[in-house]
């Protein structure tokens, strides 16, 4: 999916070269490339060989980094025709995640959609100075937004909390600088009535609440979420960085900006 095929043959015969015997060689000449973080200029930073060693790459991160790494597609067009990003062999820290999406100067007014119980406070993921609007369809207990919001104040930033429904969120467009959330786009397989495409609705709100250049910080583990985020909705130009590292975890997280 990261590859431009103009044509079905094309497609039909990429896939017998990477199923065939020329498979190894393909992955071989992929590794190098496969955990790259390509950013918007399109252009390929590999990682260190090093990084590599008895480290395995997934079957998915090689078969992203392989346009780049074979040059199969020279023929119909340049790399520049692949996708603008991949995935960084890297496992997803939702700290981390948060602080990349959170980076800028001043006060950031920033929405935190999917936050629960609001415990997600206590592990230090909103820094000081920002103002934090929690957003989920059922509202914490008052114990528990008490203990957060007292948190909040103690080291330095603001806590309250909006119910709602993030489908349909009631902030009018361009209302924040970040929106961050953490294993919530999974929970529309768990919906008492299956709403079609519920991913894509939650994320095409979530940009519609973002002011132009803001930032979506997710850490998430259902597999290619990507695909909705950056596919379906952000677009590639937008992504500051993806990671995933399937053989040590199902996390995956990563930060786009509305461009």
């Amino acid at each position: 999916r990261c590859v431009y095929m103009p044509a079905p043959a094309l497609r039909f015969s990429v896939c017998l070269l990477l199923t065939s015997v020329a498979e190894a060689h393909v992955f071989a000449h992929a590794r190098a490339i496969a955990v790259a973080s390509v950013r918007h200029t399109g252009s390929v930073a590999a990682a260190p060989a090093a990084a590599l060693d008895g480290n395995p790459v997934s079957r998915r991160l090689l078969l992203r980094g392989a346009v780049w790494a074979t040059g199969v597609y020279s023929s119909v067009g340049s790399a520049a025709c692949a996708s603008a990003y991949t995935v960084s062999q890297v496992k997803p820290s939702e700290k981390e995640t948060y602080e990349v999406a959170q980076k800028g100067d001043g006060a950031l007014r920033v929405l935190w959609v999917g936050a629960g119980s609001l415990s997600g406070v206590f592990k230090g993921l909103f820094p000081a100075g920002n103002e934090v609007v929690a957003v989920d369809l059922v509202r914490p207990d008052r114990t528990d937004y008490s203990a957060a919001t007292t948190y909040a104040a103690e080291h330095g930033y603001q806590l309250r909390f909006e119910q709602g429904d993030a489908t349909k969120l009631k902030f009018p467009d361009g209302s924040f600088d970040v929106v961050v959330s953490s294993m919530f786009l999974c929970q529309g397989s768990e919906l008492d009535v299956p709403v079609p495409n519920w991913e894509e609705i939650v994320v095409s709100e979530i940009q519609r609440v973002l002011k132009p250049g803001g930032r979506f910080g997710f850490y998430e583990h259902i597999e290619d979420i990507d695909k909705v985020i950056v596919d379906k909705v952000f677009g590639e130009r937008s992504v500051i960085r993806v990671q995933a590292y399937p053989e040590r975890t199902n996390v995956i997280a990563g930060v786009v900006r509305k461009v």
